[in-house]
Order: C-alpha cells, then sequence, then structure tokens
C-alpha cells in the first residue's frame, strides 16, 4: 500500500514540477516576444515618437485599451512619446473621452505588462489626490521635471500646471516607476490679451528630518 502510494505521490509532484515549467515556458515567450516587438519599434533609441496606431506595441495598446484611453483617434495629430528616466522606459499617450482629451502616463518596465501611472493632483477643495488624466504632460529633461498642464482656451478662464521630479515615496514601494508634485501654478486667461504669467499657488518645502521615515 505505502508503495502506491508513494507512486502516486511521486506523480502528482512530477505533474505539479510539469505544470510549473509550463507556466514558465510561457512566461519566458510572452516576455521574449514583448521584447522583440519593442526594439522592432525602438530600434536602438530612447526616446522618440510614433504616430501609427499599428505601431504601438500590443501590450501597450492593451493597457490604454484597457484604461478607456482612446489613443488612435488623434495619434497622427499627437504622437505617442516614448521616453526614458532614470533607466525607466515611459509612454506617453494622448487619450480622448467624448470631446475632451488628456495624455496618460504608462510605465513600460515590465514590457508584457505596461502599468498606468496616477500622478498627485490638486483636489477641488483641500489637499492632493491623484489622477491618471492631469492634462498634457511635457518632460523638461534639461531640469528633470515632468510637466502636465490642464485647463481650457476660453477666455476668462486658467489654466494649472502641476511639476513633478522622479523619486520614490515612502512606505512601500513597488518597483514601478514614482513621481513627486513639486509645484502647482495656475495661469489667468483674459479675453482681451494672451495668456498671464504662470503663478506659483504651491510649492513643496524641503521636509523636516524628523518627519523623515529611517
Amino acid at each position: 500500500m505505502r508503495s502506491v502510494i508513494s507512486v502516486l505521490s511521486l506523480l502528482v509532484i512530477l505533474g505539479i514540477l510539469l505544470c510549473a515549467s509550463d507556466v514558465v515556458t510561457l512566461a519566458e515567450d510572452d516576455l521574449s516576444q514583448a521584447r522583440r516587438e519593442w526594439y522592432g519599434v525602438a530600434k536602438g533609441r530612447t526616446e522618440f515618437d510614433v504616430s501609427d496606431p499599428a505601431s504601438i506595441p500590443k501590450s501597450l495598446a492593451l493597457a490604454a485599451e484597457q484604461s478607456g484611453c482612446r489613443y488612435s483617434e488623434g495619434i497622427k495629430e499627437l504622437p505617442a512619446r516614448f521616453i526614458k528616466i532614470e533607466e525607466r522606459r515611459l509612454a506617453i499617450l494622448f487619450c480622448r473621452y467624448g470631446v475632451t482629451g488628456s495624455d496618460q502616463l504608462f510605465d513600460l518596465t515590465d514590457l508584457r505588462k505596461p502599468k498606468l501611472i496616477e500622478l498627485p493632483f490638486l483636489a477641488r477643495k483641500d489637499g492632493f489626490g491623484t489622477t491618471p488624466r492631469p492634462g498634457m504632460i511635457t518632460w523638461k529633461k534639461d531640469v528633470g521635471l515632468l510637466e502636465a498642464e490642464t485647463g481650457t482656451d476660453m477666455c476668462s478662464s486658467s489654466m494649472l500646471r502641476h511639476s513633478y521630479r522622479p523619486g520614490f515615496t515612502e512606505g512601500w514601494v513597488s518597483g514601478s516607476a514614482s513621481f513627486v508634485i513639486v509645484r502647482v501654478e495656475v495661469s489667468e486667461i483674459g479675453c482681451s490679451g494672451p495668456r498671464n504669467s504662470w503663478d506659483t499657488m504651491w510649492e513643496a518645502a524641503p521636509w523636516s528630518k524628523s518627519v523623515v521615515v529611517r
């Protein structure tokens, strides 16, 4: 009886090992395919634009569609931008939502599963929340800041500009790209003239050492 049980146990273990091996092989195949597709689009470049929706990597296209991003409708006028910040591959896609639109930022650290990044954003009352739709995103490489502008072009209105620097927040870190908000600016748009200069309404101050978790 013991020998029968031992044989059955061995068969079960072998079955588990074979299934695990198949899963690993599939994961490796997915990664290899994602890498081939990426290298075919990037062609050795770290920063480039893509204006053909058919050239967007399939995994990124799927992540965008799952987030509700209709990127293909405006990609010829506003190409997808691929950038590299501190060894992180990132994609900026302009997404339409009805008659409005906003850029969305995706982390391509895992080419198989691009991750939508939500950025800190001014709340309607006090404090900050997060949003996947921060407005039009620009990477200011010379100063190391990511800027996002949102608003309307109507007169007697205003524009908001949020500035972020790449970095980590305290607490649990997932290993994906993150951005820390450092400044919020506002610009009033008048009916009789061009947009006024940007006025700082909030700016981060250096934290006291006593509040930094070690």
